[in-house]
């Protein structure tokens, strides 16, 4: 028992990171003057422009909720190393969280982590408004034809890697953690893609250690005119690949979601 409270208060930590850093570039932190990198030459403006077109495109393609949206509540089932909790979430109409019906603090703060981080990429933020003062560098492509771009100005080191107006890699630094998300598969919807495939790489920036590694499968449904999270499978592991295990460490279903309030143009919950 008190291993696996350990082993959760791990995860905890680490998907605390991660919703950190997802909040940080979605949305925002404080900004460097445009003016400060003024002095560069032409030719390397012109490429500029082109990395930031690429990443402007890629981050306006991503599926995000609009304004209208109305908050649900859902039954939230979690799995968690043979053990079972079940509870209550909801997401308001302001976009925040809670998680009920749930006594142990650990397994609250797992969910609402987890949903957070979902809320976080469904919110819809300008780009102009987190990204337009900073400079963006093509730094060449990959293998497999991505563009690499690097941010400068946000103060995490970050680094993109863009595929067919998909962000297909984020690096990026905070502290004496770094972190390189890969995002394997998507769902296109008529609004912009949804990642349902990613793997997440935590390192010693300094040595390149790995830490922990988590590949994480998302559902979503859409539920009155909204893409909505319905599963998450994670496998986490520090050696290899854990894709590779049969087995999920961390499961979590929303069951009977609910939209909380129905405008006109919306269609009763499925």
């Amino acid at each position: 028992m008190m291993a696996m409270r350990q082993r959760l208060k791990h995860q905890i930590l680490l998907w605390g990171l991660s919703f950190i850093l997802s909040t940080s570039v979605l949305l925002g932190l404080p900004i460097v003057a445009h003016a400060q990198f003024s002095q560069k030459t032409s030719s390397t403006q012109t490429a500029s422009l082109s990395a930031s077109e690429a990443f402007r495109a890629a981050y306006e393609n991503r599926y995000t909720w609009n304004k209208r949206f109305p908050g649900y509540s859902a039954e939230v089932l979690l799995k968690y190393q043979g053990k079972l909790k079940q509870g209550i979430v909801r997401v308001k109409p302001d976009l925040s969280v809670d998680v009920l019906n749930i006594d142990n603090q650990d397994v609250r703060e797992l969910i609402a982590n987890q949903l957070r981080m979902e809320v976080i990429h469904r919110r819809r933020v300008a780009f102009e408004k987190l990204h337009g003062q900073n400079r963006f560098e093509l730094e060449g492509t990959d293998d497999s034809g991505a563009l690499k771009i690097q941010e400068e100005g946000d103060g995490m080191d970050s680094h993109y890697k863009v595929k067919d107006k998909v962000i297909t890699q984020v690096n990026r630094q905070l502290g004496d953690v770094a972190v390189t998300v890969d995002t394997l598969d998507t769902a296109q919807t008529p609004e912009g893609y949804l990642v349902s495939h990613f793997q997440t790489a935590f390192r010693n920036p300094q040595t390149g250690e790995i830490l922990e590694k988590q590949d994480v499968r998302d559902s979503h449904k859409n539920i009155g005119k909204y893409y909505l999270l319905t599963d998450r499978t994670i496998r986490s592991g520090k050696e290899g690949n854990p894709e590779e295990k049969l087995a999920a460490d961390t499961l979590i279903r929303f069951n009977n979601i609910q939209l909380l309030r129905f405008p006109n143009d919306m269609v009763s919950p499925v």
